[in-house]
């Protein structure tokens, strides 16, 4: 079976192989002659991906076997015994480098697949070249899949295999991934990294056909939001897994794996946005196609630092020098065919990139994308300098640029929405800004309560942890970024208010019944208000939760009724008990009551679970969430005579994933197709009269299908 799994690996190469040729031989034979030819690269595309689809239910019928002659299998199969097992055997799919660059590729070739069914019955010149660039794509993947020590499908050394069909040795699953997050952390990731592969490809084919209308803007718009929604859920599920998980009570260090997640998240927002006035004012053609790169560019950095093992990270693969090589390739191509493309392209995609005012939408999308991309930029020389010889920055280095880049972001971003194009009159603007002025005056009161009475007392016993931001600096960060926080939420609260108050006045309708239809109708648009309030919000979450966390270590004495107290918080411990698991994994578990002033919180059960088979220790944090801080506990260990424990007062994390949960809500709701679309249609040539055409036909151009 492993080698079958080879061979349909091989299949799926050879058809995207001909269907790259396909495409391009058809552009050349021109419209007439080529149509057989360019349906070809059509089909083989989907062969493509049929190759693939097998190639992964192989790998994933070996899991559920167990079949340990698969060497994939025998290092990645979970030993687990809870309800969650067989959810493991799917997720051992992605979790290890082979595999998860299999599913990946496949996840870019379903992408393609999809692309060549909605545009099959053009196949006009732009979907056509576009096509092709989606599978030169995934040409590199696949030849890095057929490297050996990359193929996922290599059988089992001989000696680990028992006579019974047993695994002889020590091998399996990182205890770190058997979490549920980890079950959909990996796989939303790379839906997203897969997808933004389709606005590259569609901005190449732009390029390559000098088609610099807004068809390919509006072809992939929902795709890309749909793959910057998967980004963004897949980043949010692995800050939940390392807050749960790993014991450290954050949920975001900037380790270089987690860098490259957030790399194409930024560039994405200035796409997204690039595309808004590429559809509404003909403009940021240049930053469009510029952002498609980047985010692309981008995605591969991050496998690049994932597996070329250039810099090291507690997520990173093994080493594996020829797919550096490879990824390398695929990140130095794409940014020399966008600069030739558009100094080749210059006339044709000129257009408005620039602003008239600084107090107009234009400007504010256009500071957008320049911080998205420097910000970019910056993070990603900062994680790649150790592996080129440089410095190794801290989490303190990052935080010191993050707090102003992302306070000033949010603030552009909190203005906009009240912004006119081209330019906003003094009184405009003031018209739109006073209500949500007021309404942050009176939501900072209760902030600002909880900034003095809570957050300050923590700074002022604590200290700063960084000397690149000493105590009043991030005085002046946080109560900043309070303030533009609450502003970007009354922004929104405004402009969902006004909107249905000018509606229910217009079409007789109560407030409400107002209010859904924006919601529900205007979707685009109230969905990226949601959107903003989640941003704002998180933003007030991070404060807290980043600079006023209060972390104490205790040691007290190992026995029952040992008593600590960390903030307004007393803990009294319960003692510990051990339990050995089915698989032989022993967990041990300690118990401490929790009070507040005499009142009962709860019980926490931090502890540590021992791996037999990975001889490897996990440590079980616990945590009683409240509206305003979370109480961390994690159980360190005893020598027999002391118990050491970690505990963190986190304050507004709960804020981080409501503002996260309610940006997913909003960007689900942008991205909602509408229920009739219009059919987007090529161009017609100048000089030529469209043809009419009958209910329920689609516009085409190229290679009309018969």
């Amino acid at each position: 079976m492993a080698t079958l799994g080879s061979v349909f690996l091989g299949l799926a190469f050879i058809a995207a192989l001909v269907s790259v040729v396909s495409l391009f031989w058809g552009r050349s034979l021109g419209q007439k002659d080529g149509e057989a030819v360019t349906n070809t690269g059509y089909f083989a595309t989907f062969i493509t991906a049929g190759g693939l689809t097998v190639a992964v239910a192989i790998l994933l019928a070996a899991f559920f076997r167990l079949d340990y002659t698969f060497q994939y299998v025998a290092e990645n199969h979970s030993t687990d015994v809870s309800g969650l097992a067989w959810l493991y055997k799917i997720s051992g799919v992605w979790a290890g480098r082979e595999g998860s660059l299999l599913f990946w590729a496949w996840l870019v070739a379903l992408f393609a697949a999809y692309v060549g069914w909605k545009r099959i019955s053009e196949t006009d010149e732009l979907s056509n070249m576009s096509l092709a660039v989606l599978n030169i794509v995934q040409l590199f993947f696949m030849a890095s899949l057929l490297v050996d020590l990359n193929n996922p499908f290599r059988i089992s050394p001989a000696e680990w295999i028992g006579a019974d069909g047993s695994l002889l040795i020590a091998v399996g699953m990182n205890p770190l991934l058997q979490h549920w997050a980890m079950i959909l952390h990996p796989p939303t990731l790379f839906i997203g990294y897969a997808g933004l592969s389709v606005p590259f490809a569609f901005a190449m084919g732009a390029l390559i056909t000098g088609d610099a209308s807004k068809r390919w803007v509006v072809i992939v718009d929902r795709i890309t939001v749909f793959s910057w929604l998967m980004l963004g859920i897949g980043i949010g599920l692995g800050a939940v897994w390392a807050y749960v998980v790993l014991g450290w009570g954050g949920y975001w260090a900037w380790d270089p794996v987690e860098n490259a997640s957030l790399l194409p998240w930024l560039t994405g927002v200035g796409l997204l946005h690039s595309f808004t006035v590429y559809r509404r004012r003909d403009g940021f053609k240049k930053w469009a196609v510029i952002m498609a790169t980047a985010s692309f560019v981008l995605v591969i950095l991050g496998t690049f630092i994932t597996r070329s093992g250039i810099v090291q990270s507690v997520h990173a693969f093994e080493k594996s020098p020829i797919s550096g090589w490879i990824f390398g390739a695929m990140m130095v191509l794409p940014i020399i065919a966008t600069i030739w493309g558009l100094i080749v392209r210059s006339e044709t995609f000129k257009g408005a990139d620039e602003f008239e005012s600084l107090t107009s939408k234009e400007a504010s999308y256009y500071f957008n994308n320049v911080i998205m991309l420097l910000s970019a930029i910056v993070v990603a020389m900062l994680t790649i300098s150790p592996g080129f010889g440089g410095k190794a920055f801290g989490p303190e280095t990052y935080d010191a640029l993050a707090h102003p880049f992302g306070i000033l972001y949010v603030f552009i971003m909190a203005v906009c929405p009240i912004l006119s194009w081209r330019a906003t009159l003094g009184p405009a603007f003031m018209a739109k800004a006073k209500w949500p002025l007021v309404t942050t005056g009176i939501l900072a009161i209760p902030l600002m309560a909880i900034w003095y009475f809570q957050l300050l007392p923590v700074l002022n016993k604590n200290g700063a942890y960084s000397a690149y931001e000493p105590v009043p600096v991030i005085i002046v960060y946080s109560i900043l970024g309070i303030l533009i926080g609450a502003f970007a939420v009354s922004v929104a609260v405004f402009l969902f208010v006004e909107g249905s108050r000018k509606r229910a006045a217009a079409k007789g309708e109560s407030f409400g019944t107002a209010l859904g239809n924006i919601i529900f109708k205007a979707r685009t648009q109230s969905g990226g208000y949601l959107t903003h309030m989640g941003i704002g919000i998180i933003l007030i979450g991070l404060v807290g939760s980043t600079m006023f966390v209060d972390d104490q270590i205790v040691s007290i004495p190992d026995a029952p009724g040992s008593t600590f107290e960390v903030g307004n918080y007393q803990f009294v411990y319960q003692g510990v008990r051990s339990v050995t698991l089915a698989n032989q994994d022993v967990e041990t578990v300690a118990e401490f009551d929790v009070s507040s002033d005499g009142k009962s919180l709860g019980r926490v059960s931090p502890g540590q679970v021992s791996f037999f088979r990975q001889q490897q220790d996990k440590l079980n944090a616990d945590v009683i969430m409240q509206p305003l801080r979370d109480i961390f506990v994690v159980f360190q260990g005893s020598d027999g005579t002391n118990a050491s424990i970690n505990v963190k007062i986190n304050p507004l994390i709960s804020w981080v994933w409501f503002g996260f949960a309610l940006s997913v809500v909003g960007t689900a709701i942008a991205m909602w197709p509408k229920f009739a679309p219009a059919a987007v249609s090529a161009p017609v040539p100048a000089g030529k009269r469209p043809v009419a055409k009958s209910a329920g036909s689609k516009s085409t151009s190229g290679n009309k299908k018969k």
